[in-house]
């Protein structure tokens, strides 16, 4: 499991709110919100394919399953043309000149033929659809690893425009979306193509003439076809999306549970999910409408040439052109002719649904990530720890600059406060840093090398962050703070633990070190909370260390203690630190005052009181807030 927390309290809002509405580059119609792809542009018959080439690995079951299909759709032929020596031999002696016996010895022998024929597909219909499954299911696997991993290459830029719980829909319902079509699509079409072709070339042989009343229907059959599916995609393409917001819907309210009760919010939140949920199922009952309206008349339109075939073929067998047997098979072949066809506009609506799932879920492994890795990426296991904002500029939106012409330097073993008000910049200095985002103009260089060059694994392995707003997994305690070194000894664990002086609380705990904690840590409390997530730094041993409101969860005691121990942990390491007690920075080696984005002020704590300036007036500031709390 990997989470990037990142900082947006700087601008105090999503970074792509207000922005303006994004256009396709090629049609000029407005994307969806969140999304880097035009579904109208998007080719259904490329999407068909990428689908399709995911049978490539399992080439060898493929095949079987083709061998299979073969086989059973040549069975599928076997009853119909036997139906004509069964009526017109066995049953009836229209010529006169078979006995009794022969006609029951006969009759055992076409039933014998029809049973074998229907056996043997049973068998091969489990054998086959054992083999799709078991393709189906590891395709579906490979492609939720795929969009999983997918997800994780993309910047934080990119979460920043989706929604969790349509990310989460997109990796589970789409990707099983996809596993349906294979599943129920491939099977279907193949099967019914084979059927439709062969069913062809037997009605020809048998009587061309009625053969080619047989296919008058088709050609209307095929136009609605495509002419409804092009109705269903829109369909289904709003449905699915609707279905994203609904699981994001459902996302945000379990994640703020406590928010929610806090503020008495419960009826608010039910009259939301309540016409989220009336859009979805408004959405659902359109696209099912329009299916449910045509199927039953396109049966109808594909049976007008089954009522041809029983009168033609009927007033030949009046006047004596054609046996009964030989009308019955022909009418047998007819069904199962117009079946496959009826079956092939179900699969075409199987195919709409697919379709859109298909296009969320290739939209995410398509879009390329806005913080990208290099082509050619320097490797640096070992990174000293020099840091510098060469000119940098940035901001979340390309209209908003959040950060101009920023230059500073800092190296091993130097601590630098980062100062100022909300909004003035801090955290997304800290976004830059960790390579979260990239600057629009100017260089980050980590120890002279641009941070662009660096492969990101290698930079972020040498970042330690320390969150105000800290993120724990529902595991262990121990398990929380080896995150980044799921291999480390227990020894090594309890020993940043005792750094962050956080042992002595563990140990209180039912199962000390294996005591799970709850989805973020909701079993600790907010200061133990944040001691892990130091002690979880402490062992990552980092050289660029990111301190953002560590102390702001705990109590003045705990504090004096983290103080303590952090002041061992900067030690040799590249330090920025973030903190709304200004007192707690007086230890820094240099502190950066940021105001609208630009630095105003450099030096230490004391050279900048007796400036009288910025950090002055905030530190005074302060002082006053402090008084007031202690009234």
């Amino acid at each position: 499991m990997r989470h990037h927390s990142h900082f947006h309290r700087g601008h105090g809002r999503r970074p792509d709110s207000g922005s303006k509405p994004r256009r396709c580059p090629q049609c000029n119609l407005y994307l969806r919100d969140g999304s880097d792809v035009c579904p109208n542009c998007l080719s259904k018959t490329r999407v068909l394919l990428r689908i399709f080439t995911r049978l490539r690995p399992y080439w060898l079951e493929t095949v079987f399953v083709w061998v299979l299909l073969f086989i059973s759709t040549a069975l599928n032929l076997v009853p119909p043309y036997l139906s004509k020596p069964l009526i017109d031999k066995a049953l009836s002696d229209s010529n006169g000149s078979e006995t009794v016996e022969s006609r029951l010895t006969l009759l055992a022998w076409l039933v014998a033929c029809l049973f074998s024929s229907r056996a043997i597909g049973v068998v091969i219909s489990i054998l086959r659809g054992r083999t799709i499954v078991r393709i189906s299911s590891r395709i579906s696997h490979d492609l939720r690893n795929e969009v999983f991993a997918r997800i994780q290459e993309h910047s934080i830029r990119f979460f920043d425009r989706r929604r969790t719980g349509d990310l989460m829909s997109r990796v589970s319902n789409d990707t099983a979306s996809l596993e349906r079509v294979i599943i129920e699509g491939v099977e279907n079409i193949v099967v019914e193509i084979l059927t439709v072709i062969g069913i062809g070339i037997v009605l020809l042989v048998m009587n061309w003439k009625l053969a080619l009343l047989v296919a008058l229907p088709v050609p209307f059959v095929i136009i609605a076809s495509r002419l409804v599916w092009k109705r269903l995609m829109l369909f289904f393409r709003q449905y699915w999306a609707m279905r994203g917001k609904f699981g994001a819907a459902i996302n945000d309210t379990l994640s703020g549970i406590r928010v929610v009760k806090a503020f008495a919010k419960e009826q608010d939140e039910i009259n939301r999910f309540n016409a989220v949920s009336g859009r979805l199922r408004d959405g659902s009952a359109q696209a099912e409408r329009s299916s449910v309206a045509f199927m039953p008349a396109l049966a109808f339109a594909a049976g007008c040439g089954t009522f041809i075939i029983w009168y033609v073929g009927g007033r030949d067998v009046v006047f004596g052109k054609m046996t009964t047997g030989t009308l019955m098979a022909f009418l047998s072949y007819t069904a199962m002719f117009m079946g496959p066809l009826q079956h092939l506009t179900r699969v075409s609506e199987l195919f709409a649904r697919s379709m859109t799932a298909a296009q969320r879920v290739f939209e995410i492994v398509d879009t390329p990530p806005d913080v990208p890795e290099s082509l050619n990426p320097v490797h640096m296991p070992d990174i000293v720890g020099h840091v510098e904002f060469a000119n940098v500029f940035f901001g979340y939106d390309k209209n908003k600059t959040v950060l101009e012409d920023i230059s500073l330097k800092a190296g091993p073993g130097e601590m630098i406060g980062l100062v100022g008000h909300s909004g003035a910049g801090k955290s997304t200095l800290i976004n830059l840093l960790c390579r979260f985002y990239d600057p629009d103009s100017g260089s980050l260089l980590i120890d002279g090398i641009n941070a662009k060059d660096i492969a990101q694994r290698d930079l972020r392995n040498k970042l330690g962050v320390v969150l105000q707003e800290t993120f724990l997994f529902n595991a262990s305690i121990a398990e929380n703070i080896a995150f980044s070194k799921p291999d480390a000894p227990l020894e090594a664990i309890i020993a940043a633990a005792k750094t962050a002086f956080a042992h002595e609380f563990i140990m209180r705990k039912p199962f000390a070190y294996d005591t799970r904690i709850g989805e973020r840590g909701t079993a600790l409390s907010g200061g133990e909370r944040q001691r892990i997530a130091i002690a979880r730094a402490i062992l990552h041993n980092p050289r660029i260390l990111i301190l953002d409101e560590a102390t702001s969860s705990v109590d003045a005691d705990t504090e004096q203690a983290i103080q303590s121990a952090i002041a061992n942990l900067v030690k040799g390491r590249t330090t920025f630190a973030i903190a709304h007690r200004l007192s707690t920075l007086r230890n820094a080696t240099r502190l950066i005052v940021l105001k609208q984005g630009r630095i105003i002020e450099t030096g230490t704590h004391d050279e900048l009181l007796e400036k009288q300036g910025e950090f002055y007036r905030l530190v005074q500031l302060h002082k006053q807030r402090s008084d007031i709390n202690r009234l």
